[in-house]
């Protein structure tokens, strides 16, 4: 793909949307994975208040050389964009156009480095938007996601002093825990089975992935074909004995 290419897609990408963005005179600069596009911004290098007109986060497309596009924030450093950029390129390549379900391609331990964090950072959004959900006065949230690709199950709690509250978990917040999920799925250990939170009215919040290393609580058990489904999309080097004997149960 060439510079020219990458622009058209970035224009068709803007007026697909909608998008309040320049299509014309954009600009591309190659990185390792693509090109990223954006709208150049003239400033009067001989005015020193000049800087005060720049717009402030305004957005850069990163167009992979697959295609993909993504688009970022210019406040974000653009190596750090580009890098993340490229390690879901890296990952994403291991099942584009195969015939079948393959592993992942290995990450260098900076794209694991660079995975890791993105997925670390996901957290805050979703404690926040869960902590919004509790009722006044609340001191601790206990959060507890049981996903594969085909079911999941969502628990939340939030105690006090005085009483103990489950909330139902809104749609919003679990497709930020399934988007968080997909990017941990790049790491070498594959996706969890179970994120655990559990947060204070502080702030504090502890993390948990659940890889199975020992068995589920009941309630938070699916049934067989769903990690089977899940397998499937995400191969493992090996499975805990006691899940691969569930998953083989017959009849079930």
């Amino acid at each position: 793909m060439d510079a020219a290419q990458a622009v058209s897609l970035v224009v068709e990408w803007i007026r697909s949307r909608g998008l309040d963005y320049p299509t014309e005179g954009l600009a591309a600069d190659r990185f390792e994975a693509g090109w990223s596009v954006y709208a150049p911004v003239d400033v009067d290098e001989t005015d020193p208040m000049a800087f005060l007109d720049m717009p402030v986060g305004r957005s850069v497309f990163l167009v992979g050389d697959s295609g993909r596009i993504e688009e970022v924030s210019s406040s974000i450093p653009p190596q750090q964009a580009e890098k993340r950029f490229t390690a879901r390129e890296r990952a994403a390549r291991s099942s584009d156009g195969a015939s079948g379900p393959m592993p992942h391609d290995p990450l260098a331990g900076d794209d694991i480095e660079v995975v890791a964090s993105e997925a670390s950072m996901l957290i805050e959004p979703i404690v926040q938007q869960l902590a919004l959900l509790g009722p006044p006065e609340w001191e601790w949230l206990w959060a507890e996601f049981a996903f594969t690709v085909s079911a999941e199950i969502a628990h939340l709690r939030f105690s006090s002093y005085h009483r103990s509250v489950v909330v139902p978990v809104p749609e919003s917040v679990a497709a930020l825990v399934r988007k968080q999920r997909g990017i941990v799925a790049m790491m070498p250990a594959g996706p969890w089975w179970r994120l655990l939170l559990t947060v204070t009215n502080r702030g504090e919040t502890t993390v948990k992935y659940d890889y199975g290393d020992g068995p589920f609580p009941y309630d938070r058990l699916l049934a067989p074909e769903h990690y089977r489904n899940d397998l499937e999309t995400y191969p493992r080097p090996s499975v805990p004995a006691w899940l691969a004997r569930y998953i083989d149960r017959p009849g079930l």
